[in-house]
């Protein structure tokens, strides 16, 4: 079966358990997404959304993306320039360029019922594909019935940030030695500012009331995912990134990978209800691992 069909027959089971429980005082679910980029969670978020929808046409059921609560770009160029030298940090991306306080404030309506709810909308394409938060006009703004279910998908999204820094500087110093001279432009202090951003989305994470995820064996995969994708949108545009500028796209991200991406089945701890989808090159699925439910 392919990560759609056994992602939709997890969560149609998750989403029945919790209408036979609560129908009448039903509460609106947030349901995580993550993989890799390029493993295709984004689609995988928009084909459930639309398998789940059919299943459950009385449910309000929408994906909302973590890309789409970039901060303004003149808010990412006052944290680049905060930040000098430090390239997590030159650009959206990464933790510490979201606005949480916003994506917080959209949680909270949501799962109070509230109407009407405004979903913000980040256009890459502007500012030179620097990307800026797209005018309210282009916003999802959800007016007719009360959202019942959430599939909010991010690459790191279950990443969970180490307690102990000696740890982490630890593990980074192996993870610089290992790939020398790769990621030797970042100091311990850019990593130790990666590690406190990615503190503040766990906040968000605790709000999943149930988490599926994609993983991958070989975390190369994420360049050939990236290259595949990139030279997709060259033959359908003419435009695109060449190779080398792929490879540096990725770099970028690589040191979040190695440092959080083999922590990720820890996220049980504070959401029991887990899937995770082991995936080989060909997005294929490998393994199977149902926690709870």
């Amino acid at each position: 079966m392919s990560a759609t069909a056994q992602s939709f027959d997890y969560l149609k089971q998750f989403i029945q358990k919790k209408l036979d429980c609560s129908t009448a005082n039903w509460k609106p679910l947030i349901i995580g997404i993550e993989g890799p980029q390029g493993s295709g969670k984004t689609y995988l978020s928009t084909k459930l959304t639309k398998k789940l929808s059919e299943e459950y046409p009385s449910l309000k059921i929408v994906t909302v993306s973590m890309d789409d609560f970039y901060f303004t770009f003149q808010e990412q160029l006052r944290i680049t320039q905060s930040n000098p030298g430090n390239m997590l940090l030159e650009g959206r991306g990464l933790p510490g360029t979201h606005d949480l306080k916003l994506l917080l404030e959209c949680f909270d309506k949501i799962q109070m019922g509230q109407l009407p709810i405004s979903i913000p909308f980040y256009d890459k394409s502007l500012h030179g594909g620097k990307g800026d938060r797209a005018n309210m006009t282009e916003w999802n703004h959800v007016t007719d019935r009360k959202i019942d279910v959430v599939l909010f998908e991010g690459w790191f999204n279950g990443y969970l940030p180490y307690d102990d820094d000696t740890q982490l500087l630890s593990n980074w110093k192996k993870i610089q030695s290992e790939w020398n001279p790769k990621f030797n432009s970042l100091s311990l202090e850019h990593i130790s500012k990666l590690n406190q951003d990615l503190k503040n989305y766990v906040k968000i994470w605790k709000k999943f009331d149930c988490f599926v995820y994609l993983t991958t064996t070989n975390l190369s995969n994420v360049y050939k995912w990236r290259l595949q994708q990139e030279h997709n949108l060259i033959q359908t545009r003419g435009i695109g990134m060449s190779d080398d500028e792929v490879e540096s796209f990725v770099n970028r991200y690589m040191p979040a990978y190695h440092l959080y991406y083999h922590r990720l089945s820890e996220i049980t701890k504070l959401v029991p209800d887990t899937l995770r989808l082991d995936i080989g090159l060909d997005r294929e699925v490998i393994n199977i691992y149902k926690a709870s439910l």
